[in-house]
């Protein structure tokens, strides 16, 4: 397996450059080349404080090289090719400028859940298809691609979704819409057996479909089943259906498959054709949602440049043994906690739920016992004193349908804006393409 096909494809699942024929190129083949020595190197591009330099042209331009080797139908004249690759080059290392001055980061941890992501999508672990790359030398210039890559994503996701604005009429209108209904209804895969046969007849096929309900609920696969062709003598016939959306399934299906949940079969029933057995395999889409919710007051007590970690910690338990003596918790919570949110309802967070909070912190709220207030704990936010005071499951779907909506109407405006904002920062920075080098 070559290697860099496998990022490539990553990549290019990826990345949105914005720059034409080029615009999901791989990122990494520069790093290794750069690392080789090289006689003389040119300017092609000032980009601001920074350059684009030659031998970071010439090493990505043989991968595109590749990559068009390979490209099905005609491709743009070699010509237009590279002005474009330069142009890319350019947009990237402004790009990187500015998500540095603004400080975006990533971490080690993100870049290994984005190997093992790549691994699993080519049927190797994290070991293996790390061992891989270290084989041929490509482990460190991956890691750095898919830093890069990272950040560049990350910095155009926020710069640009702040320059979008999605109305609550927008969103009414578009649910409203076939489109809107279409698109947030929820699939099935679904999968039958079909007895076929007079379902006047009280005889065999009526028992069989009995008996195959009670072998599917029992755990029998319901595909194996119908693949059969023949039980006990008596034809069937069906299988996996695969996904479908409501308007998509068989008519006789079309009443039974939204009553049943995953993992359910229906009871046998019948139509023209014979007996039916169903089962929803899976479930996705969809807007209804209930959610876990919390409802948690908590103090909060960090490290700052006038507290050190030990004092943090130092206070948080004094203050922790004088609730347990009998004062107040939301009185020592207002006088004391840093989250400046809570502070006046006395360290009350309301009802909270997953994706809300650290998940460091809702993974201790999960385990807490309700009405009991946990010995202090330390978390990525700081040190914490909680109290989870009840629970719930919280019908949240209208909540849900309206995130959908404004998730795909702002997915809709996002390359439009992005060509935008690309060309605003091009025209407001300092560059100067050299294209006599581009040539040499």
């Amino acid at each position: 397996m070559a290697v860099s096909s496998v990022i490539t494809l990553h990549l290019c699942t990826r990345l949105r450059a914005g720059c034409g024929v080029l615009a999901a190129l791989l990122l990494l083949a520069g790093s290794v080349a750069l690392a080789q020595p090289v006689e003389l190197d040119k300017v092609l591009a000032i980009v601001n404080d920074d350059v684009v330099l030659k031998s970071e042209f010439d090493a990505r331009w043989t991968q595109v090289q590749q990559q068009l080797a390979n490209a099905q139908g005609p491709v743009p004249p070699e010509a237009e090719v590279r002005k474009q690759l330069l142009d890319q080059l350019i947009m990237e290392n402004l790009q990187m400028q500015l998500a540095r001055r603004a400080g975006v980061r990533v971490d080690d941890n993100q870049i290994n859940q984005a190997l093992a992501a790549i691994a699993q999508q080519n049927n190797l672990n994290y070991d293996q298809f790390t061992k891989l790359l270290q084989d041929q030398g490509l482990y460190q210039p991956t890691r750095e691609g898919i830093r890069k890559e990272l950040i560049l994503g990350n910095f155009q996701n926020g710069a640009v979704n702040r320059r979008i604005n999605i109305s609550r009429q927008e969103i009414e209108n578009y649910l409203r819409s076939e489109a809107g209904e279409a698109a947030i209804a929820p699939e099935f895969r679904v999968a039958h057996v079909l007895i076929p046969g007079d379902i006047s007849a009280t005889g065999r096929q009526r028992e069989l479909a009995n008996l195959i309900y009670q072998q599917v609920r029992d755990g029998a696969d319901i595909r194996q089943l119908a693949s059969q062709r023949e039980i006990s003598g008596v034809p069937v016939s069906g299988g996996d259906l695969g996904w479908l959306k409501v308007e998509n399934l068989p008519t006789v299906f079309a009443d039974v498959v939204p009553m049943l949940k995953s993992g359910e079969v229906s009871e046998p029933f019948t139509s023209s054709s014979g007996h039916h057995i169903v089962k929803v395999i899976e479930t996705r889409g969809g807007s209804a949602m209930q959610v876990q919710q919390f409802r948690v007051r908590h103090i909060l007590i960090k490290p700052t440049e006038i507290r050190t970690e030990q004092q943090a910690e130092a206070l948080v338990n004094d203050l922790y043994r004088r609730i347990l003596a009998g004062e107040d918790f939301a009185d020592i919570a207002r006088q004391n906690t840093d989250d400046p949110n809570s502070m006046v309802s006395g360290g009350d967070l309301e009802w909270i739920s997953r994706g809300m909070l650290p998940d460091d912190f809702l993974a201790k709220v999960a385990d807490a016992e309700i009405g009991k207030i946990l010995p202090p704990f330390r978390v990525s936010t700081g040190w914490h004193i909680i109290e989870v005071m009840d629970e719930r499951m919280q019908d949240v779907t209208e909540q849900n349908k309206r995130y959908q909506a404004e998730q795909i109407l702002r997915e809709r405006k996002f390359e439009n804006e992005l060509q935008n904002w690309l060309t605003e920062i091009r025209d407001t920075n300092y560059i100067d393409v050299k294209e006599e080098n581009l040539a040499n």
